[in-house]
């Protein structure tokens, strides 16, 4: 049985910017059973920026949704159960 690709684009001009924010900044947005997951004892937030070419959505292209420009801004996290 053959998969859909839900979502194709090329990515280009991609740039990305990390800085450093204190956790207790991040924990109000935590997703259920989950923590911060840090880097070198730090919380980090990400800016994340590129081009989407010839996007796709089930293989179909949109009338002016194929190219446009994405902007993300995220920060990481790792399952947690409440157990360590």
């Amino acid at each position: 049985m053959s998969q859909k690709i839900f979502l194709s684009a090329h990515w280009q001009y991609f740039a990305l910017l990390n800085y450093e924010v204190d956790p207790g900044v991040l924990q109000p947005y935590l997703p259920p059973y989950t923590e911060i997951n840090l880097f070198e004892v730090k919380a980090l937030v990400s800016v994340v920026g590129f081009v989407f070419n010839e996007t796709r959505v089930l293989g179909v292209q949109w009338p002016f949704h194929t190219s446009f420009n994405e902007v993300n801004l995220r920060f990481y996290v790792k399952h947690f159960d409440g157990n360590k």
